[in-house]
C-alpha cells in the first residue's frame, strides 16, 4: 500500500483524494495547504492521518511514499524538484512542466534520485479508456486513419490569475491538453508534424493517422471525440471522463467510481514494481503533449 500525501488543496484535489480513497493500493496518508485551518478540515473530511502547513515539513515525513503535487502549473517544476530531494515519488498535476527543459531536468532528476516521476493524465487511464485503447489495439475499428477531439468551455466566472500571466496559463495548458492526450494515446503513435492554429492543432502521427485537436476559453463546444478507422469508428462526449461511448453503433459501457482512480493505481502499481518511470505516461508521452502546445 503507497502512501500518499497531497500538496495544495484548491478544487481539483478534491478529486484527487476520491480518487486515493477508492484506488486498491493507495492510502491517504497527508495532506497540506499553507493554511492549517484547512488542511485540518481536509484531514478530518477524508480520514488522512496527517496535516500540514509547510511543504518541507510534510516531505520530511518518512511515512510518505508519494506525493500528489496539486499547486499551480508555473510551480510544479519546483515542488516536483523538493519532493525528489527528499527520495519522494512524485505524480503531479497536468502540465506537469512548462517546457521541455523543464520536463528533462525533472525527469534526470528521478532518474538520479531513484524515484518514480509522472505527469496525472487522468485521460488514459480511465476505465473506458484502457478499455477503447485494447478495443483500437485489437483492431476492432480498423487502422486508425483520424481523429478530431475537442474541450471548450466559455469561462463565466473569474479564475486566477496565474492561468492568464504566468509561465504554463492560457487555455490550451488548462483543458487542450485532454484532447491532446486523449489523441496521442488512440494513434499510438510518435508525431511526425503539428500545424497549430491558435487554440486548435492538427496532428500528424507517423503511423498516418491525423488528429484535429480544439479548445477554447471563449466559446462552448460540442466536446466530443470521433476516432475513425477503416473498419468502423467510435464517438465518446466528455471523453477524459465518460464512462460510455458509441462504437459502430453499439454502446460501450464500464463501470467507474473516481475517474482519478486509474491513473493513481497505475502510478501505485509501478512504484511497488520498482519502476522510476511510467511505461505509459513516460517522459517521452509527456515531452509529445508539449510538443503539440510548442514548448
Amino acid at each position: 500500500m503507497v502512501q500518499i500525501g497531497v500538496y495544495g488543496l484548491g478544487g481539483i484535489s478534491r478529486r484527487v483524494i476520491q480518487g486515493v480513497l477508492f484506488s486498491r493500493n493507495a492510502n491517504l496518508y497527508a495532506v497540506c495547504s499553507s493554511s492549517i485551518e484547512k488542511a485540518d478540515a481536509f484531514k478530518e473530511e477524508y480520514g488522512a492521518k496527517k496535516a500540514y502547513d509547510n511543504y518541507e515539513k510534510m516531505l520530511q515525513d518518512t511515512n510518505i511514499d508519494m506525493i500528489y503535487i496539486c499547486t499551480p502549473n508555473y510551480l510544479h517544476a519546483k515542488h516536483i524538484q523538493m519532493a525528489l530531494a527528499n527520495h519522494k515519488h512524485v505524480v503531479c498535476e497536468k502540465p506537469m512542466c512548462v517546457s521541455s527543459e523543464e520536463l528533462h531536468a525533472c525527469f534526470d532528476y528521478a532518474h538520479q534520485q531513484n524515484c518514480f516521476l509522472m505527469e496525472a493524465h487522468k485521460t488514459v487511464f480511465t476505465p473506458l479508456n484502457q478499455k477503447l485503447f485494447e478495443m483500437i489495439s485489437n483492431e476492432e475499428i480498423g487502422a486508425i486513419k483520424s481523429m478530431d477531439a475537442q474541450y471548450a468551455t466559455k469561462l463565466t466566472e473569474t479564475i486566477s490569475d496565474w492561468h492568464f500571466n504566468q509561465p504554463g496559463s492560457g487555455c490550451m495548458f488548462d483543458i487542450g491538453v485532454y484532447p491532446i492526450c486523449y489523441a496521442n494515446r488512440m494513434a499510438n503513435s510518435s508525431i511526425l508534424k503539428v500545424s497549430r492554429f491558435q487554440d486548435e492543432a492538427l496532428i500528424e502521427y507517423e503511423n498516418g493517422c491525423v488528429a484535429h485537436i480544439a479548445t477554447s476559453w471563449d466559446v462552448d463546444m460540442e466536446n466530443t471525440a470521433h476516432i475513425y478507422g477503416t473498419k468502423g469508428s467510435v464517438t465518446c462526449k466528455n471523453f477524459w471522463k465518460n464512462t460510455e461511448l458509441v462504437m459502430n453503433d453499439k454502446k460501450i459501457v464500464v463501470e467507474q467510481k473516481s475517474d482519478f482512480t486509474g491513473e493513481i493505481e497505475h502510478a501505485c502499481t509501478c512504484i511497488e514494481s520498482g519502476l522510476i518511470e511510467s511505461p505509459i505516461m513516460s517522459r517521452n508521452a509527456s515531452l509529445e503533449i508539449l510538443k503539440v502546445i510548442g514548448v
